[in-house]
């Protein structure tokens, strides 16, 4: 390159600009190679990721079941409340309880069987059919519950082939109808059915207090004779209504009907109630508060009959019902 100064003298600085140049592009190469990665600083970052990946993946998975058990725990609360609404406008009567998912209008708070839809169980005719619980008929609670996914657990890993006839939900996977049970200590029953509780044998008002057949562990038992049951919101004489449990999450592995059956007198489980929230289950009370119950032990699923001592079998026992002689 040729440089005119002020007087007018030519010279040439090409070669200093040359290296001037040459400087620059070393300069950016080291920038460049500065600014890149080496193989092992990318292993050591992934190795670093990895760990703290291992280290948060627990503690978010219990934030998420805490939270579904919040909601679970919400949506038996609403239940609950929808249930003492009921009583208030039929005398103070519990709605109609019995053991049989019948569809018969006016014989059930909750209609149909929703059992199986996990592993090898098919699913029953209602089990992916929520059409049944918007039905005033076939479930009694339906003109107090607005929204039917409150029957539902989130953590109810059961979803199925829609099976009823919305023609907009035809074809669709939709989540299972209820994973929600209520006591069958709890609520009242026909005289016909009383007779002979049989499928679908039913007649007259559900005036009378369910047998809970469960409650001497022998699926014989009659009412208050000798543990109590509750057909009506005044029958709490012997107990306390915030120590016997309304509504709670039963296990997909045990729901059928829309009745729990505990056993009081013989240390078994009848039907399984969730562990789904961090071995916790969530509960409704009759007095219409709700929690959740941390189980201590891990078994509920896996033995029909446990030891006289089981905290988590007394526990349920003793929120279920009342010895009276």
């Amino acid at each position: 390159m040729v440089v005119v100064d002020s007087n007018g003298t030519e010279s040439r600085m090409s070669v200093g600009f040359r290296g001037f140049g040459l400087g620059l592009w070393r300069l950016n190469r080291v920038r460049r190679r500065e600014a890149a990665f080496t193989l092992i600083e990318l292993l050591v970052v992934i190795a670093i990721i990895g760990i703290l990946a291992a280290l948060l993946l627990p503690v978010l998975a219990k934030a998420k079941s805490r939270a579904q058990g919040v909601y679970c725990m919400n949506n038996s609360k609403e239940l609950a409340l929808a249930v003492q609404l009921y009583a208030d406008g039929f005398h103070n009567l519990y709605p109609p309880n019995p053991e049989d998912g019948t569809m018969m209008a006016g014989y059930n708070w909750c209609c149909g069987n929703v059992a199986g839809g996990i592993g090898n169980l098919p699913p029953a005719a209602q089990t992916f059919n929520p059409a049944s619980l918007k039905d005033p008929n076939q479930s009694l609670l339906a003109p107090l519950i607005k929204n039917v996914a409150v029957y539902q657990c989130p953590a109810d890993p059961r979803y199925g082939l829609y099976s009823g006839t919305d023609p907009v939900l035809q074809g669709s996977q939709v989540h299972a109808t209820r994973s929600i049970s209520m006591n069958q200590g709890v609520g009242t029953i026909d005289p016909a059915y009383n007779t002979y509780p049989g499928p679908d044998n039913h007649s007259g008002v559900p005036t009378l207090s369910v047998n809970g057949p469960w409650l001497n562990g022998e699926n014989t038992h009659r009412r208050n004779s000798p543990y109590a049951t509750f057909g009506k919101t005044t029958d709490f004489t012997a107990v306390s209504a915030s120590q016997i449990f309304l509504m709670l999450d039963e296990s997909p592995w045990s729901i059928n009907d829309a009745a729990f059956g505990v056993s009081a007198a013989l240390p078994m489980w009848v039907d399984w109630p969730s562990i789904a929230h961090g071995n916790a289950c969530g509960f409704s009370f009759c007095d219409g508060h709700s929690e959740i119950h941390r189980w201590r032990t891990g078994t509920i699923q896996h033995n029909a009959t446990v030891s006289a001592n089981n905290p988590d079998w007394m526990w349920l026992a003793e929120h279920a019902t009342v010895r009276l002689y």
